[in-house]
């Protein structure tokens, strides 16, 4: 049932993360389950007690957490992550393949839940998925246009599938012409053809934090100026490494100290003012 689904999610969700996707899961799941609302700790789910979590990390793309049900003192996991890895996880199935891919191509993005089966903490069965809507911000379309309008190529990098980073894309005013990531570490490719599709790509989907190291190193290798935004511990290699190292508003010491230019508004269109001023400058020493 819904009530299922949120209070799996919930249980996996990492309490106190400043993220936003964790920030929604509670947020709905305080907001709908009876048994999270009156509860008198707010730390904890009544009948329920949390022994063990592993937060989100980019490259399994999920969270897990181990729980005790008090009553009876059964045992068992819960996993929260990117549908295709939840699936992979339950051994497939075909129903939930086809429901995220309908939801993508709406541009709306789904959460696997699984928990293990009684018994057994390694055997996972689905729960089902949780749909979330992560539209652009307001200002991006804009942004890349006038970014265009300078001369400067956006490409887009994003850890979504590829049917929602196309849907992006388009919405964005871009080409759809966006590369699964795995093609810029295929071992069977030369480096000049992955740099031919990297220079081309108007896009990267499913990308893990190496791969942006990767788009930045091959682009500047054709002697392409490259600027690279980012906000966490593990884009600062990306930052270090671009020409122009772009922190965003909100995000890590580790982002912020590797970067050459922090945005202290949310958002993107600072950039092309960064733009603007620094040709006004150029064009005054000239």
């Amino acid at each position: 049932t819904k009530n299922d689904i949120l209070l799996y999610s919930y249980l996996s969700a990492e309490p106190g993360a400043n993220d936003p996707i964790e920030s929604a899961v509670r947020f709905a799941a305080e907001s709908d389950l009876e048994i999270l609302k009156s509860r008198p700790n707010k730390h904890e789910v009544p009948g329920y007690k949390v022994t063990g979590f592993v937060p989100f990390n980019p490259n399994t793309k999920m969270s897990n957490a181990t729980v005790v049900i008090n009553e009876t003192n059964e045992v068992f996991r819960v996993a929260k992550g990117a549908p295709q890895v939840i699936i992979k996880l339950v051994g497939g199935n075909d129903d939930a393949v086809h429901a995220v891919n309908t939801l993508a191509g709406r541009g709306l993005r789904a959460l696997g839940i699984a928990r293990t089966i009684p018994g057994d903490l390694e055997t996972y069965e689905l729960v089902g998925m949780i749909t979330l809507l992560d539209p652009p911000r307001p200002d991006s379309a804009e942004t890349i246009r006038r970014c265009n309008a300078y001369g400067v190529e956006v490409k887009m990098i994003t850890g979504d599938q590829l049917i929602i980073a196309k849907e992006v894309a388009h919405r964005l005013g871009m080409s759809r012409v966006i590369l699964d990531a795995g093609h810029l570490v295929d071992p069977d490719k030369s480096d000049e053809e992955i740099t031919q599709h990297c220079e081309r790509a108007d896009g990267f989907a499913q990308v893990i934090p190496e791969h942006k190291y990767r788009v930045v190193e091959l682009l500047q290798k054709r002697g392409l100026l490259v600027g690279m935004t980012g906000d966490g511990v593990n884009d600062a290699p990306a930052l270090k490494k671009a020409n122009v190292g772009i922190a965003v508003h909100g995000c890590t010491d580790a982002a912020r100290s590797a970067a050459d230019i922090v945005l202290l508004a949310p958002g993107l269109s600072t950039i092309v003012d960064g733009i603007t001023t620094s040709r006004a400058i150029f064009q005054r020493m000239r």
